[in-house]
């Protein structure tokens, strides 16, 4: 069953606030008089905690108490948890914040019960595996885009979160930009013009050179990173951003990562956000 909290409310809209910028987030998040107190904020653990995952990390930090991290790299869980632990000294002074744990594995993250949240940003082919074990252990989710590799995974992802009753965002920070939402407004107003013609583009996906394999780096758990994808000798850029990106057993292509902010905004635009294809088209024979 899904946990209850007295604080319901807070934990529902914390993901609105903490996946967009900084100078977005509440000024309840801060503390003082009338204020939630930093100690009763929402619990989040990070999993994930390379270049994206430490950026969204950081606006974590404000909107929110990072109280874990996980990632199957020691360096980078280590730096994360010194980060987190760095911006809460003061708390970790007063004694009203315990530190930020660090995981390799994130069954051990997910399995807490004082965690509220988790921010899923790992390569994608891990993307439904986690996001499904957190709503099932009760807990909210922010997920990087793309959000699965294939139909059935996303469509797995939505069930398990309407099953356990969970909150669900998707990485399409640019909802929460002031300059698309301003240039949306503009749009459906009428204020260009009457629309007839929407065009997306993004850059596309690049191939990735093979690398010689060469021994895992003390501190990898290789095994881990890869999980569900197919075993393979490990190369330096198999596991580094963008060229992972590049590789089809780890992602569905940049198109689809990139691309999704650019369809979302024109999506947005139109204000076509609760259209979409429901049917094949009929075929047409030609004669």
């Amino acid at each position: 069953m899904p946990r209850t909290r007295d604080r319901e409310p807070t934990r529902r809209g914390f993901l609105a606030v903490a996946a967009g910028a900084p100078w977005v987030i509440a000024a309840s998040a801060l503390g003082g008089p009338g204020r939630s107190a930093p100690s009763d904020r929402v619990t989040v653990g990070c999993i994930g905690v390379g270049g994206r995952g430490t950026g969204n990390m950081q606006t974590f930090l404000h909107a929110s108490q990072v109280v874990a991290v996980c990632d199957p790299q020691e360096a980078r869980r280590d730096a994360a948890r010194s980060t987190a632990e760095r911006h809460y000294s003061e708390l970790m002074a007063k004694g009203t914040y315990k530190g930020c744990a660090a995981y390799r594995d994130f069954r051990e993250l997910v399995a807490r019960d004082d965690i509220d949240a988790v921010s899923v940003c790992t390569p994608d082919h891990w993307h439904a595996l986690i996001a499904i074990a957190a709503a099932k252990s009760g807990k909210d989710v922010f997920c990087e885009k793309p959000l699965s590799l294939t139909v059935a995974e996303g469509r797995a992802i939505c069930n398990a979160v309407r099953r356990y009753g969970r909150v669900f965002q998707h990485g399409t920070q640019r909802r929460s930009e002031g300059n698309f939402a301003f240039a949306c407004e503009l749009v459906r107003n009428g204020r260009i013009g009457k629309l007839h013609t929407v065009r997306v583009s993004s850059e596309p996906s690049h191939p990735c050179p093979n690398d010689p394999p060469t021994p895992v780096p003390a501190g990898f758990d290789y095994d881990l990173w890869l999980g569900p994808a197919p075993r393979v000798p490990y190369s330096p850029r198999r596991v580094r951003t963008p060229f992972w990106y590049w590789i089809a057993d780890y992602t569905i292509g940049f198109i689809s990562g990139q691309g999704v902010h650019f369809t979302d905004v024109a999506q947005w635009g139109l204000g076509a956000d609760a259209t979409g294809p429901v049917v094949p088209a009929p075929s047409r024979r030609m004669g």
